[in-house]
C-alpha cells in the first residue's frame, strides 16, 4: 500500500516487445531518500524496468506515479517530469563534441533557462567537490572512464533531480575505476539522494541500499531490506544466484 513517502509507486507494470514479455505485472514503491538497488540475471528485464521510470520505454500497460501524477496518462509532459528525475548511463552518453562544461551547463541553461554564469559556477562547484575542477576544458575522449562516468553524474545533478536511476554504472568500467564511481554514488546516498541503481556490484548493493529487488524473468522474484535479502534470502532462484555471484 502506497504512503506519502512513496515518491515513485508502480502498478501491474508490463512491457512487450512485439511477442515478447519483458516485464509482467509488476508493482512496488519507492521512497524519498531511499537507496533501492535491483539486481539479476542478464536478461531478467532490469534495465527495462528502470527505463520504463521515466518513460525512455513506454509501458505495454500499467501505471508510474511519480510524486502524485501517474505519468503514463495521456497528457502528460512527460518532459518536465523528466527534469525532476536524473539518469546516468552505463556508456556514460556524454556529447563528445562538446567539452566538460558544456556538457554540464548545456541542459540547465537551454531547459532550466538558468544564466549561463549561474550555470558555470554551480558547474565548477561541482567539478571542485570531485576533484575535476582541472578537466573543465576537457573533451569526453581526453578522460577516463571513471572521469567519464563521474561527469554523467554531475550532468545529472546540475538539473537538481529528485531522484536519480543508474543503469548499471560501473559495468563499462576498468575495474580500477569502480570504486571512484561508486564513492561518488556513495556520498549521494548519504546526501539523503532517492536512488534506483542496477548494478552487479553486490558489495555495493548491500553496503549502501536500504532496499534490493532481484528481478528474474521480468519479475520481482524477492524484495526486502539489504540485510536481509543478503544474510537471509529465501527464494530458491535468488539462494542460486548470489551462490553464483558472492
Amino acid at each position: 500500500m502506497a504512503d506519502s513517502n512513496d515518491i515513485i509507486v508502480v502498478r501491474n507494470l508490463c512491457k512487450n516487445f512485439g511477442h515478447l514479455e519483458v516485464l509482467k505485472d509488476i508493482s512496488t514503491e519507492f521512497k524519498e531518500k531511499e537507496v533501492v538497488s535491483i539486481i539479476g540475471p542478464s536478461g531478467g528485464g532490469k534495465s527495462t524496468f528502470l527505463r520504463c521510470l521515466n518513460l525512455l520505454e513506454i509501458p505495454t500497460s500499467g501505471n508510474i506515479i511519480f510524486d502524485g501524477t501517474d505519468i503514463c496518462s495521456k497528457g502528460v509532459d512527460i518532459n518536465r517530469e523528466r527534469e525532476r528525475i536524473g539518469m546516468v548511463f552505463q556508456h556514460f552518453n556524454l556529447f563528445n563534441n562538446m567539452n566538460v562544461m558544456k556538457n554540464l551547463t548545456i541542459a540547465p541553461i537551454k531547459i532550466k533557462k538558468m544564466a549561463k554564469d549561474a550555470a558555470e559556477d554551480k558547474a565548477m562547484e561541482l567539478l571542485k567537490r570531485l576533484g575535476l575542477e582541472d578537466k573543465a576544458d576537457y573533451y569526453p575522449a581526453q578522460l577516463s572512464g571513471g572521469q567519464k562516468q563521474r561527469i554523467a553524474i554531475m550532468r545529472s545533478l546540475m538539473m537538481d533531480p529528485e531522484v536519480m536511476l543508474f543503469d548499471e554504472p560501473t559495468s563499462a568500467l576498468d575495474p580500477e575505476m569502480i570504486g571512484e564511481v561508486l564513492d561518488v554514488m556513495k556520498s549521494l546516498a548519504e546526501s539523503g539522494m532517492t536512488m534506483i541503481i542496477v548494478t552487479h556490484e553486490m558489495r555495493f548493493a548491500r553496503e549502501v541500499s536500504d532496499r534490493v529487488i532481484f528481478l528474474d524473468g521480468g519479475r520481482i522474484d524477492e524484495d526486502r531490506r539489504a540485510k536481509d535479502f543478503f544474510d537471509d534470502p529465501h527464494s530458491p532462484r535468488l539462494i542460486s544466484f548470489l551462490n553464483k555471484v558472492l
